[in-house]
């Protein structure tokens, strides 16, 4: 349906994964930042840019419901970031989730604006601290990169392995010791990610994004994510983002 160029085109633009040719944006490497934990950058950053001028495009006529629906898209490209750096996805979901609703509770632009300023930091300090407990070996970093930047194909832990030039036997054993699940947990967790990313901001369906993530049918595809999510592909669209008029028929 998609071809591997088109799927990594897509996939760059709504799971957050750069070229090695794009330049980094200042959102980017925001993004960043507070994934490496470097708290006192990111009070910086949100001192010289704060998160109105760094929203964008308004999203709705109201400008406090432009701004949630920014709010909502950082929150989530935060816990995504953050994932990849460490943090376990429940835990960086459950933060995303916790601030999500408390900046649809909020009523005035400035509240918004301190909510936000509070969800950068509480990751950064984070990932800070998990960042001095926990320190991934080289090999793992890189098949962790391998991994997100390979969502698109039907990725092997023998392919992912070979990528670091490891056995796939010890990589596995390494993989688990260091990540705490086996590698292809890990990278079909990463695949229903980028799916409810894909979700939230786009209008594809579940086949399209099925065969975009390289599963090996929509059922496939609807059974992972209902283990992981609890809820089928539509569910997670419908209940999440249906006011934003991405509502699948």
């Amino acid at each position: 349906m998609f071809s591997e160029d088109g799927k990594v085109e897509i996939l760059e633009k709504y799971v957050g994964r750069e070229n090695d040719t794009a330049s980094y944006s200042d959102e980017i490497a925001f993004y960043k930042t507070v994934k490496e934990g470097n708290t006192e950058a990111v009070k910086e950053i949100l001192k010289q840019n704060p998160f109105e001028k760094m929203a964008g495009a308004e999203l709705s006529d109201d400008h406090l419901q432009s701004l949630k629906y920014h709010f909502t898209i950082t929150a989530a490209m935060l816990a995504r970031f953050c994932i990849e750096g460490g943090m376990e996805h429940k835990r960086a979901y459950e933060l995303s989730d916790k601030y999500i609703r408390m900046g649809d509770r909020t009523r005035t632009v400035s509240d918004l604006v301190e909510i936000q300023t509070k969800m950068c930091l509480d990751y950064a300090r984070k990932m800070k601290d998990i960042h001095k407990s926990r320190i991934y070996s080289k090999p793992i970093v890189q098949s962790i990169d391998y991994i997100y930047s390979h969502l698109h194909c039907r990725l092997t832990v023998g392919e992912a392995a070979k990528a670091v030039g490891l056995n796939q036997c010890y990589y596995s054993k390494l993989f688990k010791k260091e990540v705490g699940c086996p590698p292809q947990e890990y990278i079909l967790r990463r695949k229903i990610d980028a799916a409810k990313n894909l979700l939230l901001y786009s209008s594809y369906s579940s086949a399209e994004i099925a065969d975009l993530l390289s599963f090996s049918s929509q059922s496939h595809f609807i059974s992972a994510f209902g283990k992981y999510c609890g809820v089928t592909p539509r569910e997670y669209r419908n209940s999440n983002f249906n006011r934003l008029g991405i509502e699948e028929e």
